[in-house]
């Protein structure tokens, strides 16, 4: 009997979740739409708050009309798997403050603070500054406004405020909400590739490009340009999925996940809703996610359905009314501060002599987007998707924003990441052709074997920045460094003297009073 109950016995691991599409991509905008509307909803005046809160209710609404109904299955030991992942890699990249973190972190704590801290809108009252040696470059009296793109944290934010100001209960919201993310980013992978596999946490976590070249070039040279892992050439760095989510997590999670969703969707009647969503978490990657957006309108799928419906689709309700209040909000506000984008211009300027710009420029192409292109290349490459993204991300270094160029790493997230989406699917295609091979007693030809190894050999030198990167993390916090000790504190009263420059640059509006957002909207 009991060898019977056994056999009988369902293994609940082995079963299936049926999942459609239409809740997928409802679970992604309303992950993407809900710390907009709480933006709307308690950071502006009434009146305005009260009429965009109800509007982004019935685009909403509109736009999970529009999603159609397919379906595709996904095992139970993958959701399982996706969901301990999502929520290890969240832990991981320093969300929540729970373990080692890298060095934005300073920044990402004390929005987070302020944001808990200070009434809505945050507004900076400098007579509160401490240390004397920070008044020089805010000056201790009149005010300043907080601006940036902080969309991300206010569910957390709000959590801390309802707790009575508690940073521990708004750092696990903000766990939870980025696992959240990269839990749906996994399972849109999964239908990207068409089956889950846990390739998708293998590139999401560790797609990079070939920095282990000029890394060991520099341990043996020393050479003089060298400023840090993904920074061997001046003025121009792509940066590895990890480390993006470990110092920008706020921009890359949402900028994931609408590239994921991209891919993923048939007609174009609400891509506008998702890149103006990304807008708000990150205005860099919308300018390179718009050339991808524009190609998916006009893949191969929307033009067997003719012009007249793709303009349709375009033009439709959804697009219009999301574009136009998220740029009417949004725009206004993040023109207030314009001190972070001071230096500027063609990358080109940048450099002693052209000679130096173009060897540099080159190699980084040849070592940042050449090694995952040229994999993938023989799918994609009539794919309209892949040619636009592969030009984008060709064209991006060619301008500077920002010191460090801000305009680079971030605007490269969107094609960096279509191409690591893109790349997990072809490994997905060629476990799974390998397989149909070995049943059928198929052997693999030496050119095939060739071709294979060499594909995977590169692949495992691209994840080196990124697992370096863990190394760091994981190494610091079994060692018990717990970092540097905290240099910001709250952009209202700032520790460090060395940072209290940039700060302002970035994070501050001054004469806020006099500014269309601060003065109509805030």
């Amino acid at each position: 009997m009991a060898s019977l109950n056994e056999k009988n016995r369902v293994n609940p691991l082995k079963g299936n979740v049926t999942v459609s599409y239409r809740v997928l991509a409802s679970s992604a905008l309303i992950w993407l739409l809900l710390p907009v509307v709480l933006f709307c909803a308690s950071y502006l005046k009434i009146f305005p708050g009260i009429i965009l809160t109800l509007l982004f209710m019935v685009i909403t609404f509109l736009a999970i009309r529009n999603f159609d109904d397919r379906k595709f299955e996904i095992p139970v030991k993958y959701i399982i798997a996706f969901a301990f992942l999502a929520v290890a890699i969240a832990v991981l990249s320093g969300v929540g403050e729970y373990i080692f973190s890298l060095q934005d972190h300073s920044y990402r704590r004390a929005i987070l603070n302020d944001l808990i801290n200070y009434k809505w809108p945050v507004i900076y009252d400098m007579s509160t500054q401490t240390n004397p040696d920070v008044i020089p470059y805010t000056g201790n009296s009149g005010s300043y406004a907080f601006c940036y793109y902080f969309v991300y944290w206010m569910p957390a934010a709000l959590a801390g405020k309802l707790t009575g100001g508690s940073i521990a209960v708004a750092n696990a919201v903000l766990l939870i909400w980025t696992a959240l993310g990269i839990f749906i980013t996994f399972v849109a992978m999964s239908v990207y590739s068409g089956r889950a596999s846990l390739f998708s946490a293998f590139f999401y976590l560790l797609f990079g490009g070939l920095d282990i070249i000029p890394f060991f070039i520099h341990e043996l040279t020393g050479y003089s340009d060298w400023l840090w892992l993904e920074g061997w050439v001046p003025h121009m760095s792509y940066i590895c999925n990890f480390v993006n989510i470990g110092n920008v997590f706020h921009q890359a999670v949402p900028c994931y996940l609408v590239c994921a969703m991209l891919l993923i969707s048939k007609r174009p009647n609400n891509l506008g809703l998702g890149c103006g969503l990304l807008f708000c978490y990150s205005p860099w990657a919308v300018i390179g996610i718009l050339p991808v957006t524009i190609a998916k309108m006009f893949d191969k799928y929307n033009m067997d359905r003719g012009i007249k419906k793709i303009m349709k689709d375009i033009f439709s309700p959804v697009n219009l009314a999301s574009v136009v209040l998220l740029l009417f909000v949004f725009a206004p506000f993040y023109l207030s501060s314009s001190g972070a984008a001071s230096e500027k211009g063609f990358t080109a300027s940048f450099y002693g002599n052209i000679g130096q710009f173009i060897l540099s420029y080159l190699a980084l192409i040849l070592l940042e987007v050449a090694p995952a292109a040229l994999i993938v290349f023989s799918m994609r490459k009539k794919d309209i998707i892949y040619i636009v993204t592969v030009a984008t991300l060709v064209l991006i270094p060619l301008y500077k924003v920002t010191y460090q160029n801000d305009f680079a790493m971030r605007a490269s997230m969107p094609g960096l990441f279509i191409l690591a989406l893109m790349l997990c699917d072809a490994c997905v295609k060629a476990v799974d052709k390998d397989k149909e091979n070995n049943a059928a007693g198929i052997k693999a030809s030496p050119k095939d074997m060739i071709r294979i190894a060499v594909a995977t050999l590169l692949i495992i030198a691209m994840s080196f920045p990124g697992a370096f990167e863990i190394f760091v993390v994981t190494g610091s916090q079994l060692t018990g460094d717990k970092g540097p000790e905290e240099v910001i504190g709250s952009f209202g009263n700032i520790r460090a003297p060395e940072l209290a420059g940039s700060i302002k640059e970035q994070f501050y509006v001054a004469d806020y009073e006099d500014k269309f957002f601060f003065k109509y909207l805030a």
